[in-house]
């Protein structure tokens, strides 16, 4: 049990340092479990500066606008009928699109789980609809060669489904 009123410092994978209220801090579930009444410091060896910046931002705000969880099965058919507070539909709409992917590894990393629910929810209606092409595309892979293809679409029917 930590005293909610001393800052933690995290430390990213690149040595930078953040400070943060415990208090904002202790939504993470490695938050949680790494700090202690003598050391305030939280190694977070997975996630870069620029990411915990933002993970930084998201757990603030949170405490101060808590998000509502996200409900399953989704109440709407879009990101913007799913997700109601601005802040949160703005916070995810970014234009460096790896940074989806950086937060949502960070949000896992780190149990953090109402980020990690906004940036799966982001990610699911980003890729809806999308060809695979499209989708490899925006998720950065590497075209399948033609007998990696035709070894997919036997193992992985469903995938193929709708081309």
């Amino acid at each position: 049990m930590s005293d909610d009123s001393e800052p933690v410092i995290l430390k990213s994978k690149d040595g930078g340092s953040i400070e943060i209220p415990y208090e904002a801090a202790k939504l993470s579930e490695l938050v949680r479990d790494s700090v202690e009444e003598d050391e305030r410091e939280v190694q977070v060896l997975r996630v870069s500066t620029d990411c915990l910046a933002k993970v930084v931002e998201f757990l603030k705000h949170h405490v101060e606008e808590p998000m509502v969880a996200i409900p399953t099965p989704l109440g709407g058919s879009s990101f913007e009928e799913i997700v109601k507070p601005l802040w949160y539909k703005t916070f995810v709409d970014l234009e460096e699109r790896a940074m989806i992917f950086d937060l949502l590894t960070a949000a896992n990393y780190m149990g953090i789980k109402p980020l990690l629910d906004l940036t799966c929810l982001k990610v699911t209606f980003e890729l809806t609809g999308k060809s695979a092409d499209e989708i490899r595309e925006l998720l950065n892979l590497p075209k399948l060669t033609t007998e990696e293809e035709a070894k997919a679409r036997v193992e992985h029917k469903w995938v193929f489904e709708d081309a």
